[in-house]
């Protein structure tokens, strides 16, 4: 049962090996588009999955890297150079857009991500000289390789993109990085409690989920061979977070399964033309009505029962007394001339205590004398402006 992900992921792609030599060209061209969004669904999945957080700009990274991908290549780069430079400088604007848009949360998030993403449309609409202004560019060439069918050769690529992806995000959710972004999402003021700084864990999440989509970005320029802003609508962001969402955001294959949605179903509706998109809508509905926690949400909750976990009746002395051991010598918990100001507010000043390694110290005092903002100053969520803290080995000061 523990690998059997793996063991999908290498079936899935034994699959699209296979569909890359048998299809015809239309639906080679189809397959293709769902391994892209299958990638950036998978993206979003570090985002919304791991970290917590939500973006309805992703659209405008794709963007990105398929500029940089197709200008690259118009330059007389070869493709397997352009695309990872097309990667990581989406990655180094996602980065760079983490850093203010975190300081806010939830839908004013999600405000600053669908800004950038009209910011990023009109730019490429504007800077006529290098992106092509609303004509965009043509004639991007498609990559060669010993022979294969160009278009074959990009559907391997993407393929390989979207097991690439899966494998990486099977890897990172189980990643100290992944579980300290995990519990960043459950509680941030937990996670800085324990230790962990949730800046770098969401600017983290923010550039790898960016470059990510600029890989995947930066093979749709040679599949189309023709680019222009219009080509990202800014719909195609909201159906990207759609197939997260609707596929089961936090699971492994959700974003495989959401994909197959967005990508297949308009294909299939197509013999009902102008009624395609308010059947496909109806069905989106229906679907997050019916299992709002995803698909596969909905059938792991159905067929598998997780184990139930209980926290110990007792816990282990021995177990703890040798961890404190191998720590080096413990002297308990020193605090020595600590205090901190808030504007013109003095909330604690000169404040010592020693706690032996072993017995229980208590800090006692009115209210408003300050013991909750010297245990924040201990724990970590203060700095202290003067003192210091130790632990084994100094915490600050």
């Amino acid at each position: 049962m523990k690998n059997l992900p793996t063991l999908l992921i290498a079936l899935l792609a034994v699959a699209s090996g296979v569909m890359a030599f048998t299809l015809d060209s239309y639906s080679l061209l189809v397959f293709t588009l769902c391994a892209l969004a299958t990638v950036v669904g998978v993206s979003l999945n570090i985002l919304i999955g791991l970290s917590g957080q939500i973006s309805f700009g992703h659209i405008a990274f794709y963007a990105i890297g398929a500029y940089v991908s197709a200008l690259l290549t118009l330059a007389g780069w070869p493709l397997w150079l352009a695309l990872p430079i097309a990667g990581v400088a989406a990655g180094v604007i996602g980065a760079l857009l983490a850093i203010p848009a975190l300081r806010v949360s939830g839908p004013y998030l999600a405000m600053i991500t669908i800004a950038f993403a009209f910011v990023v449309h009109h730019s490429l609409i504007e800077w006529r000289d290098v992106t092509g202004g609303s004509n965009g560019l043509m004639g991007i060439p498609m990559p060669e390789f010993a022979g294969l069918d160009p278009s074959i050769f990009l559907a391997l690529l993407a393929a390989a993109l979207m097991i690439g992806a899966l494998l990486f995000y099977q890897r990172l959710s189980h990643s100290r990085w992944g579980k300290a972004m995990r519990a960043v999402k459950a509680s941030e003021i937990a996670a800085r409690s324990l230790g962990f700084n949730p800046v770098i864990s969401k600017t983290l999440a923010f550039a790898l989920s960016a470059a990510l989509t600029g890989l995947a970005g930066g093979l749709l320029a040679p599949l189309l061979m023709f680019i222009n802003p219009e080509s990202f609508p800014f719909s195609q962001s909201i159906l990207f977070v759609l197939a997260v969402i609707v596929g089961g955001s936090g699971r492994l294959f959700g974003p495989l399964i959401g994909a197959l949605l967005i990508v297949l179903v308009p294909e299939l509706l197509s013999d009902f033309a102008e009624y395609r998109l308010l059947i496909f809508s109806t069905l989106l509905l229906l679907v997050l009505w019916i299992a709002p926690n995803g698909l596969l949400g909905a059938l792991a909750r159905r067929w598998i029962k997780p184990a139930r976990l209980l926290p110990p009746t007792r816990f282990d002395q021995q177990r703890v007394a040798a961890h404190l051991r191998s720590r080096g010598p413990n002297s308990g918990l020193r605090v020595s001339d600590i205090g901190i100001r808030f504007g013109g507010v003095q909330a604690a000043q000169h404040v010592n205590l020693h706690a032996p390694a072993g017995s229980i110290t208590s800090i006692i005092g009115p209210n408003g004398a300050g013991k909750t903002t010297v245990l924040n100053m201990i724990s970590g969520f203060y700095v202290p402006d003067s003192g210091r803290i130790e632990l084994q080995q100094p915490l600050a000061g």
